[in-house]
C-alpha cells in the first residue's frame, strides 16, 4: 500500500523580525499539496503574533488558497479532572534525576517525583484526543492531505511530535506517514520523519547528557519496556522528555497562561 503523508510545522518557521511571513507559511503548504491547515492549538491566540490568531488565519487561508480549521480536540492541554495524570516517578524509573532543573520545566517550577504530571502515554489514549484523530482518518478517507500548525519552530519541542505524530503513527502507520517541515542546515524549508525526530531525542537525552554509556554499565535499561535494547532505549527517552514537558496538575485549576501551546 503507498502511504498517505501528514505534515506539521510551526509557524515560527516563517518568523521575519517580530512579524510572521504568512504568504511564505501558505506558499510552503501549497508546495506540500496540503489541502487544510489545521491548528493544533488549544487556544488558537497568540499576543506576539496576532497574524496567527484563529479569525485572521481563517481569513487568509480564503485569501491564499488552503482553508484553516482549529482543532482543539489534539492540542496539549489538559484539565485537571481528565484522566491523564501521572506522579513524575511512575512516568520516569530513575529518581535520581528528580528535581528536573526548573528552567527545563514548562512552569519553571521544580519537579519532584511526588508531583503528578501530564502523562502523555494517557493522553493518546484519552476518548477527547482520540476523537481529534478519528476527524484526521475520515479526512484521509476523504481523499484530503492535512498540515498540523502550532507555534514552535522546532517539531522537537511541540506537542505536535511528541503527542500528536507518535499517535498517528501508532494508529495509522501502515498507511500513513507524517513529515515534519523545519528549515535545513542549508537554510532551504523541508522535512523530517518521526524516525529523525526520535534519534535526535535519543543524542539529546543520552549524548548530550552524557548517560548513555552508564545506563548500559548500570542495567539502568533493564527497568523499561521493550524487546530490544533499542526499544528499551526509546521507551527511557520518551519517558524523559514527558518529564521536561509534562505541566502539573495544579496548574490547570487556576492556569491563566493562554500560549500553553
Amino acid at each position: 500500500m503507498n502511504k498517505k503523508y501528514i505534515y506539521t510545522v510551526g509557524y515560527t518557521l516563517f518568523q521575519q523580525g517580530n512579524t510572521i511571513d504568512i504568504e511564505k507559511l501558505f506558499d510552503t503548504l501549497k508546495r506540500y499539496g496540503i489541502s487544510f491547515l489545521v491548528d493544533v492549538r488549544s487556544v488558537p491566540f497568540s499576543k506576539q503574533y496576532p497574524q496567527c490568531n484563529a479569525d485572521n488565519m481563517r481569513i487568509a487561508g480564503k485569501h491564499l488558497g488552503v482553508p484553516y480549521m482549529n482543532m482543539p480536540e489534539i492540542g496539549a492541554k489538559a484539565d485537571s479532572r481528565q484522566e491523564v495524570f501521572s506522579k513524575a516517578s511512575d512516568i520516569f524509573f530513575e529518581q535520581k534525576c528528580f528535581p528536573i532543573p526548573k528552567s527545563y520545566r514548562p512552569e519553571k517550577t521544580e519537579l519532584l517525583g511526588s508531583d503528578e504530571i501530564v502523562d502523555f502515554n494517557k493522553f493518546r489514549h484519552d476518548e477527547y484526543f482520540t476523537s481529534g484523530l478519528k476527524r484526521i482518518e475520515e479526512a484521509y478517507d476523504k481523499d484530503f492531505t492535512l498540515c498540523l500548525m502550532c507555534s514552535e519552530k522546532n517539531p522537537m519541542d511541540c506537542h505536535r511530535y511528541f503527542l500528536v505524530s507518535k499517535a498517528l503513527e501508532e494508529r495509522f502507520g501502515d498507511w500513513l506517514e507524517v513529515r515534519h517541515i523545519i528549515e535545513k542546515a542549508d537554510g532551504c524549508i523541508g522535512y523530517m520523519s518521526n524516525y529523525d525526530l526520535n534519534r535526535q531525542l535519543e543524542e539529546y537525552v543520552c549524548v548530550k547528557k552524557h548517560l548513555l554509556n552508564q545506563m548500559f554499565k548500570n542495567d539502568i535499561l533493564d527497568n523499561y519496556f521493550g524487546a530490544t535494547e533499542q526499544e528499551k532505549l526509546d521507551d527511557f527517552c520518551d519517558r524523559y522528555w514527558n518529564l521536561l514537558h509534562g505541566w502539573k496538575r495544579f496548574n490547570y485549576k487556576n492556569n491563566k497562561n493562554e500560549d500553553y501551546d
